[in-house]
């Protein structure tokens, strides 16, 4: 048992699965009648001045039924790394994970794939971890399948900002984000960009075939591509 006071909510555990308001007020309900449940402690990281892992909801339901003390359960994790995957298989093993919540969970590994990435290109050391996650591995961590990675990663990578902010609060789906981010409608600015993008990649190919093709050679490319069309 431990005082709820000398618990500690940290970031990124804390922001990776926001308190939902109605599950919160079902357990301060249950919580006033029936007391904590002590088969559901609240997780500690071991040797991290009482980081709550895996229990938020439920230390925050204690403290507004002024629940003095909670049962607590203490594991021990090398990295922060492993530390998060575990948090992220304790929620995806309860329930289904929404699109706003794998927005961010995907945030955060990639996060950390992409830091370590960098630092062992520095170091030139081809080890497992500094390959990173790949989206297949990702996804078992996340429960989910790969595609749904593939469209988070392009809605965190390429979505404007008012897309990816709408899937951040729960507005809008992946799916739908996706969409609209890799087929954005006609005349809008998304499509005005991705057209000049486009442009200007052709604009580069032609200068490639300029530089390495002669004359005789780019007419007969002109041909090749008119039989293709």
């Amino acid at each position: 048992m431990m005082f709820t006071s000398d618990l500690k909510v940290k970031a990124p555990f804390k922001d990776l699965f926001p308190i939902r308001g109605n599950i919160l007020n079902e357990i301060v309900r249950d919580m006033k009648k029936n007391g904590f449940d002590h088969t559901r402690p609240i997780v500690l990281w071991q040797g991290h001045n009482c980081t709550v892992l895996d229990g938020h909801t439920r230390l925050r339901a204690a403290e507004l039924t002024d629940t003095l003390e909670v049962p607590v359960e203490v594991k021990s994790f090398p990295t922060e790394d492993e530390a998060l995957e575990y948090v992220i298989k304790c929620q995806r093993n309860r329930r289904n994970l929404s699109d706003q919540e794998i927005l961010q969970c995907v945030s955060e590994l990639d996060k950390r794939r992409d830091r370590t990435l960098n630092f062992e290109a520095k170091t030139s050391k081809a080890t497992h971890v500094a390959l990173g996650k790949s989206a297949n591995e990702t996804a078992e961590v996340l429960g989910i399948g790969r595609g749904k990675v593939e469209k988070a990663r392009a809605v965190l990578d390429k979505a404007p900002d008012e897309i990816r902010e709408a899937v951040k609060s729960g507005e809008m789906s992946i799916n739908r984000a996706y969409n609209q981010t890799v087929n954005p409608p006609q005349g809008s600015p998304e499509s005005l960009d991705r057209a000049a993008e486009e442009i200007g990649n052709v604009e580069k190919v032609f200068d490639i075939v300029k530089k390495r093709l002669s004359r005789e050679q780019i007419k007969e490319l002109i041909g090749l591509l008119q039989q293709a069309v």
